[in-house]
């Protein structure tokens, strides 16, 4: 009975959030917002570059996990107190595996 071996490799790819631009006065500031920017993901040269290059190299892609972090707002307006959380993802952690090379 012969069974097939395997080797693993695992690749985090981050996922950006949409930013949102802040004027006061003569300052400017940009902050994320919990909106992902989906678009860029999918457009992003560097990771559609290391998916092909996997899949040439006979890596398959077997299970996506995303990586998430908490995200908590706490405030007091008009002397009500208010929160929230929220998970917000990072990225995903792409698991890959191929046969081994019998040699």
């Amino acid at each position: 009975m012969s069974h097939q071996a395997f080797e693993y490799r695992t690749e985090f790819t981050p996922l950006l959030y949409r930013l949102q631009t802040r004027s006061f006065l003569i300052f400017k500031s940009e902050e994320p917002t919990t909106e992902p920017d989906i678009q860029a993901y999918l457009q992003d040269p560097q990771r559609q570059e290391l998916l092909s290059r996997l899949g040439r190299d006979g890596w398959e892609l077997v299970s996506v996990q995303s990586v998430v972090r908490g995200e908590i707002k706490v405030g007091n307006q008009n002397a009500q107190g208010w929160a929230y959380g929220i998970a917000l993802p990072t990225g995903y952690l792409l698991f890959f595996k191929r046969p081994l090379r019998s040699g």
